[in-house]
Parts: structure tokens; sequence; C-alpha cells
């Protein structure tokens, strides 16, 4: 079970955005400057009669759509049609007229996180078919990609931060785009896995009477209970050793072809939900989030460099091939799932405060080079949250 609870924990940092320091996904396309797009230098034929053309900086590449806003440029180089932001941000920030189409009515968070939703998909689409992307953002509300970067322009005007008068003197980087990037990201996923059920609904049927929920609670109770005390409660729940294992190998099967993370996302919801372990409580509160960015309710299950040094240790064992889950009980006193429950706590606290982050991958690096037998200095204790 302690790959399975790891399997998770790597899903939910892929989720959260935290194998690596986190950054705003961008979505898709090219930009006219602004908005934390880097720009590419080059021309586009076809454009001389298109009002802010001056402001266009792709790739060299001729025009196949134009829009109020935007244009598909085929790219001389490699055949890659992309869109391109052809809004004319060079002008006061002040002076944009505000279009939040599909987004909202305002500058609100709600209206944020919807965007960012948007931006998300059409860049995923982006990559493998830009008509359909342009197609997805129709589906959302918005009349085409033009008046897609129309309203891009208008959060970046309310949420980017500034570095310059005009509107394109921005980056998007504060807390509050991060935050709402997080619930922007969990809000595609929870859409993804409803596609995914509505085309598959046999993804999530039953495995003989016994639901992935019931699956994941009885797994979650099974850490800390004896064999003869899970044989009880099999028995309670219908089932002797013999239905529990194909149940259980049916589940983890249709896991590991799910390439979806629609059967592990529901898995961790329910295991983390039913608050047994050591930091049951601190699992249940942070599966009460939703996943979607926001800190976990209550107290801490162990301080954050405890946290690290465990990570870290249990990463330098994994790569110097120890037995990680006998090294955990042993050095810490714990199993895979108390930590489970510790690590996605702390997780929740991080994406709600990124800040926090670049300390966390330091203290880790830290520890696990330490358990390797290779410590350096201690941590530059000038660095405190």
């Amino acid at each position: 079970m302690g790959d399975l609870i790891q399997k998770i924990i790597d899903f939910f940092m892929g989720l959260f955005g935290m194998k690596k320091d986190p950054e705003l996904p961008s979505g898709g396309g090219a930009s006219s400057g602004g908005g934390g797009y880097a720009s590419a230098h080059g021309s586009v034929s076809g454009l001389d009669e298109i009002e802010g053309a001056e402001h266009v900086h792709v790739a060299a590449g001729k025009v196949l759509v134009q829009r109020d806003g935007a244009a598909l440029i085929e790219d001389e180089d490699d055949g890659d049609n992309v869109w391109i932001d052809q809004v004319n941000k060079d002008i006061p920030r002040q002076a944009w007229v505000d279009d939040w189409g599909p987004a909202g009515s305002g500058p609100t968070d709600e209206a944020l996180t919807k965007f960012l939703m948007h931006e998300m998909v059409f860049g995923m689409e982006h990559q493998s078919d830009p008509h359909n992307a342009e197609q997805k953002l129709i589906g959302f509300g918005y009349r085409d990609a033009g008046h897609f970067y129309k309203v891009r322009a208008t959060v970046m005007k309310h949420f980017a931060d500034y570095h310059g008068p005009n509107l394109g003197d921005c980056v998007f980087q504060s807390q509050r785009v991060m935050s709402a990037s997080m619930k922007a990201g969990q809000m595609m996923h929870q859409a993804n896995m409803q596609q995914s059920m509505q085309a598959d609904p046999a993804l999530v049927a039953p495995v003989e009477g016994v639901t992935m929920e019931q699956y994941a609670q009885i797994q979650a109770r099974a850490a800390s209970l004896s064999q003869d005390q899970f044989a009880a409660l099999l028995a309670e729940q219908g089932m002797d050793m013999a239905k529990w294992h194909r149940v259980s190998n049916e589940w983890n099967t249709r896991m590991q072809n799910d390439t979806t993370h629609t059967l592990v996302t529901i898995y961790g919801q329910a295991f983390q939900s039913a608050g047994q372990g050591q930091f049951g409580a601190q699992a249940a509160a942070h599966a009460a989030t939703g996943f979607d960015g926001t800190a976990a309710a209550g107290a801490e299950p162990m301080p954050l460099e405890k946290c690290c040094e465990i990570q870290g240790a249990m990463s330098a064992w994994s790569k110097t091939g120890q037995d990680v889950n006998a090294m955990l009980a042993k050095t810490f006193n714990m199993n895979a799932q108390d930590f489970s429950a510790a690590h996605s706590w702390w997780l929740s606290q991080l994406t709600a405060d990124l800040a926090r982050f670049p300390r966390y991958n330091e203290l880790c690096e830290h520890y696990e080079k330490q358990y390797m037998g290779a410590a350096p200095a201690a941590p530059d204790s000038d660095l405190s949250f």
C-alpha cells in the first residue's frame, strides 16, 4: 500500500504544480507582450492591412485565420499553426476598456479563476489542435480567439503586477493569481473527470458491489488493524479475504490503466476522508478542501522542517535501494499512511502561500543529502516564515 500512497502524493503534488518552483500555466499561443508570456521575434506575412500588426512578435509565418484581436499563423520554419495575441497593449493601463466576456462581470476572484481555467483548457488544446482550441473558447462563451485575448487583457489590467505605465508592462506573479491558478487547475481536472466518467461509466462501476470510495476507506482502516481485525472488518462489509483480493486487484488495475487520474483522485479523497492514522484529522481536513489549493484547517501535524526531513530521508532511502517503509517505521515511528496525511496537509499550506515553497525545496534537498551521508552546512537560518 505504501507504493500506492506515494503515487497519490506524487499525483497531488503534480496537481498543485509543486514538483518544481510553481509557475502560472501559460494559455497557449503567442503574445504581443505582457502578461507573463515571452515574445518570439520574427515577422508575419499578410498583416499589412491589420490594425495593431506593429505589435505582433511571433515566428515568421503567414496568416491563416484573422480575428479582431488575434490571428492564426503558420510558422515558416516548422509548419506549426499558432494563435497570436494581436491586442494592442502599448496603451496606458487605465485606458483599456474592460471586457470580461464569459469570465464574469468584474474583478473578482471567481472571475479570475474562471478565466484561468478557460486559459488552461485553451492552452492544452492549442498544443495539438489550434482550430479546435478556438472551438473550446466558443463553447465557453467567447466570440472567438480574439475575444479571448481581449478578456485576457482585462484580466491583466486588474490582476497583473506592473513594472511600467502600459497595459503590456506586467507579469502574472501574485499570490492571488497563483492561488486562483490552483483552483482553476482543479476545476479543469474535475471537469475532465466528469467527462471521463460519462464517456466510460465502467471506469467507476462497483467491483462485486464494492465502490471505489468503499475500497479506499477500507484500505485507510487496514493499516492499523491486525490480520484478525482486518478479517472482521471485511466480514462487516460482506467480504472474505478471497473476495477482497479480487476487488483490490481489479481497482488497482483500473487505477494503473486510468490515464485521466480520475480514479486516483476519487481514491485519495475517500482515503483521506476516512481520518485514519496518527494524523487522520489533518488528512480529513485536507480532503475537505477538495484539493483546490486552499489551506487545510486545523493544527499542524508536525513542524514543516520535520516534514521536509522525512521527505528528504524517504528520497535518499529510495535512491540508495533501502526499504522505505521499513526505514520510515524504524526512524520516525510512522507508516506511509501517516506521512501521506502530514505531507498532504503541509502541501495545502504551501499552495496557499507559495512564497514558502523555495524554503520547502531547500529543506527537502538538505535532508536528502544528509540521509545519503553527504550533509551540507545547515540551511540558511535567515530564511524564515
